[in-house]
């Protein structure tokens, strides 16, 4: 059980960073296959919005602060699994 969150935890991960490098890649408007996956994973990440002022625009730590925690939890997961707790 312990061992499928971590891979959900995982997954998870992975699909944020794709949609960073989307934001990157493809700004503006998204190909409507990928779409609905991104609107989920925005409203998760505007929980995490931190914005920093750099020259003309923003900069938003948001991402990297969610899969920090993302990181942090499946250490202490990885932590639980391997003293038996689970």
């Amino acid at each position: 059980m312990l061992r499928l969150l971590i891979e959900l935890l995982r997954i998870l991960q992975l699909v944020v960073f794709i949609r960073v490098i989307l934001t990157w890649v493809m700004p503006g408007r998204l190909p409507p296959a990928i779409k609905p996956v991104a609107d989920r994973v925005d409203l998760v990440l505007r929980r995490f919005q931190v914005l920093i002022p750099m020259g003309p625009g923003y900069i938003d730590l948001g991402p990297m602060l969610f899969l920090l925690l993302i990181e942090v939890i499946m250490r202490v997961l990885y932590a639980m699994m391997w003293r038996g707790m689970f």
